[in-house]
């Protein structure tokens, strides 16, 4: 494995090019082949590894976006890396960022944010999105964080911050949504990012309920889990990623693990949510998967219809 890894290296945005375009390999946010997003990914190829994070499917390597690309699993990723890389050159190789870089900048955003209090501006999103009141755990509020767009403008906007927690229940990583002082959206190309993770992304999610007598909620997006909370009690917590939620694991004491998919017109979603049954019932917790019942709704879009204007 090791081998197939160094003759790939630097030579990702070759053996990648057929499916990405020139804007996503110049490093600047594009479409995601494996959601669809339209601005989501951003491929970054860090030390000449193929790594790429996206907002919705979350972040990995180049053999992790090969597998979703070719549909195959890791053995045949690496077969098609041995059988195409020769016939490329290598490119120089982008340096990564320093653990120490990436710790104190994950540091000071979260040192930088407050408690969420009843009318600032996460407090009215969340009211308006989810139905929710009141300061879920995990979640906090930054009168005005750092974006840099991908021609390097930078600004500061009010922002959702919310921490990414691994099963040992150290922080991995931070998720930012923007957002104006009215409680809006920002109107941002990309308005929501994760930040780079100070270690591997594996069984990560952003707890924010604790569990229940036995009992745990899932879901791909933060809102779409509150959603969930607000609509049926559920303690929650969200994966971030519809390809997170697909290989997450619920910590031993959950005996009952509620999914909460999204409808994707592309079935994204549905497929996370099965995968994810499917993998955890084999481990003998018992499962059960809710789907919106209108295509491209999430159960944040439910719970939004069912409130009214």
């Amino acid at each position: 494995m090791s081998d197939a890894r160094e003759l790939a290296r630097g030579k990702w945005p070759a053996l990648l090019g057929r499916w990405l375009g020139e804007k996503t390999l110049a490093g600047r946010h594009g479409p995601c082949p494996i959601c669809g997003g339209k601005d989501r990914m951003r491929f970054d190829d860090l030390e000449g590894t193929g790594s790429w994070i996206c907002s919705h499917d979350g972040a990995g390597d180049g053999f992790h976006l090969l597998q979703h690309l070719l549909g195959c699993d890791f053995p045949e990723a690496v077969r098609y890396v041995e059988q195409n890389a020769e016939r490329f050159e290598a490119k120089p190789l982008k340096p990564g960022r320093s653990d120490e870089d990436i710790r104190n900048a994950l540091q000071q955003a979260w040192k930088g944010s407050q408690r969420i209090e009843s009318g600032d501006p996460v407090a009215t999103y969340l009211e308006r999105r989810c139905g929710l009141t009141g300061a879920p755990d995990g979640l906090r509020y930054h009168p005005a964080l750092p974006h840099i767009d991908d021609d390097g403008v930078k600004t500061a906007h009010p922002a959702m911050l919310a921490q990414v927690l691994g099963d040992d229940r150290k922080p991995v990583t931070l998720h930012r949504t923007w957002l104006t002082r009215d409680g809006q959206k920002a109107a941002l190309k990309t308005a929501k990012k994760l930040m780079t993770p100070i270690r591997k992304m594996h069984n990560v999610a952003v707890r924010l309920s604790p569990v229940v007598d036995g009992w745990l909620g899932v879901a791909e997006g933060i809102e779409t889990a509150l959603s969930a909370r607000a609509l049926y009690g559920v303690p929650m917590w969200a994966c971030c990623s519809a390809g997170m939620l697909l290989t997450f694991r619920p910590p031993p004491e959950v005996k009952l693990l509620a999914i909460y998919g999204d409808n994707d017109k592309s079935f994204t979603g549905q497929s996370a949510a099965y995968g994810l049954a499917r993998s955890v019932m084999n481990l003998g917790v018992e499962c059960r998967v809710m789907i919106p019942e209108i295509s491209g709704e999430d159960w944040a879009d439910v719970s939004a219809r069912r409130r009214g204007p």
